[in-house]
């Protein structure tokens, strides 16, 4: 993996948490909305620190493009509520069709656990044998009157292949020994 790729999967991760949308107790939920405005604040706020500028509903109607300062496109990068496996997503066609304009490409969006073996499934076919880089950022939820959040699980994308390379708990007080984790009002993470 190309070393701008592999900075700006930690900077994502480790981002998410911070200004997160929910908090512990108080607001367990959150609205589409929001979570593609916090989608947004992460990959902007990671390319920021990568020492690039962040351009969103850019080119062919792109979430976003992230810039070098001599105006390289770097990165393009797609978000979306939906899973995978659901009619109507079609995030991975317009980041394959642009793939050879960009260093690498960004997927940003949720699967819910029954779901999870075959949306991966989907995203390796769609992605096909391309020797270009995918990073498949998927927040993974269990449903119960609403999507309640597990993991947030990153995975790379090329030559035919998907693998893992980090996974952490999607909400933040579920990561123990956080200050998240030690603000929780029972106690519990």
């Amino acid at each position: 993996m190309i070393r701008i790729a592999q900075d700006f999967a930690t900077l994502f991760n480790v981002l998410w948490y911070r200004d997160f949308p929910l908090a512990y107790k108080v607001k367990e939920a959150g609205r589409r909305a929001e979570w593609t405005t916090h989608i947004a604040v992460c990959v902007r706020s990671a390319a920021d620190l990568l020492g690039y500028f962040t351009h969103f509903e850019a080119g062919t109607r792109t979430d976003a493009v992230i810039k070098d300062a001599t105006g390289q496109s770097i990165a393009n990068v797609e978000w979306e509520w939906l899973q995978p496996s659901k009619s109507g997503f079609n995030e991975v066609e317009k980041l394959y069709a642009a793939k050879n304009s960009v260093k690498f490409s960004v997927l940003v969006t949720y699967s819910r656990d029954i779901h999870h073996d075959d949306n991966l499934r989907l995203l390796k076919k769609q992605w096909g044998k391309a020797s270009e880089l995918l990073l498949a950022f998927i927040v993974r939820y269990e449903f119960s009157r609403g999507r309640n959040f597990g993991d947030l699980e990153t995975y790379r994308i090329q030559n035919g292949a998907v693998k893992r390379i980090r996974h952490q708990p999607a909400l933040p007080w579920q990561r123990p020994d956080t200050r998240w984790a030690t603000s929780t009002a029972d106690g519990e993470s």
